[in-house]
């Protein structure tokens, strides 16, 4: 596939990764979640399982191998979705009250 090899790819790429963490530090700065760089690091490791999760699929798909699709996506998946809920627990529980909400004050 010769449009994964263009440079116009992969630069449209970079930009929607920065879209993704520019908009979850903007989350996070909403609901007063302090990100330190271990939250920081876990959710670039969370990211990258999530992302290992989809390519294991596609690829089996591609190599004409469902059963292994299946399978691994089954298993990789579930690791994914876990481990999801055990990072965005951990995110929350960080959280404080955020001063000055304007939508609470009418």
């Amino acid at each position: 596939m010769q449009v994964f090899n263009s440079g116009l790819f992969w630069f449209i790429e970079g930009i929607l990764a920065v879209l993704i963490i520019l908009g979850f530090r903007a989350w996070a700065l909403d609901r007063g979640i302090r990100l330190s760089a271990i939250r920081w690091i876990l959710v670039v490791l969370w990211l990258g399982l999530a992302g290992f999760c989809f390519a294991f699929v596609g690829t089996s798909l591609g190599e004409g191998e469902p059963t292994a699709a299946t399978r691994g996506g089954l298993l990789f998946g579930l690791i994914t979705i876990f481990a999801g809920v055990g990072l965005w627990r951990f995110l929350l529980a960080g959280a404080v009250e955020a001063v000055g909400n304007e939508a609470s004050e009418g």
